[in-house]
């Protein structure tokens, strides 16, 4: 475990495991006096391709509903130093990889995943998948 951490990414989803991951992100982020990333990831694969409304549009509206709940979230968090971050794709792939490259991540805090057992099985938990394939430290808070 690293001495002190730099840069710390919260991932958010409107769950309230999430929300109290980002809450003790806030915290090490303090302790740390580091820049905190807090993140909502667009999950693209998600998108039914049989659909009427075009998936730009989708997308767009996928998008705007994320921006609302970082806002909403960013607006309670009184901490200095942090940046939100709205982006498409899957999350697996953009937490475990992008965003840890991006921005030099080298915590990263995740709610347990909060998805039913069958469709865990199906899907794999992106908190599962973060935890194994991350770059750095992952602190999964229940």
């Amino acid at each position: 475990m690293n001495e002190r951490y730099y840069n710390i990414l919260a991932a958010v989803d409107g769950s309230p495991q999430a929300h109290q991951a980002l809450m003790e992100a806030v915290e090490a982020a303090r302790r740390n006096n580091a820049r905190l990333y807090i993140a909502q990831v667009v999950n693209s694969s998600g998108f039914l391709i049989n659909s009427a409304t075009p998936v730009s549009q989708i997308i767009e509206e996928e998008k705007e509903a994320a921006i609302k709940l970082l806002e909403e979230e960013f607006a309670g968090i009184d901490y200095y130093n942090k940046q939100m971050i709205t982006c498409v794709g899957s999350p697996k792939k953009v937490l475990c990889f992008d965003l840890p490259e991006t921005y030099k991540i080298d915590l990263i805090y995740m709610g347990a995943t909060g998805k039913g057992a069958v469709e865990r099985m199906l899907v794999g938990s992106t908190t599962a998948y973060v935890v194994n394939n991350a770059p750095c430290n992952v602190m999964v808070v229940k």
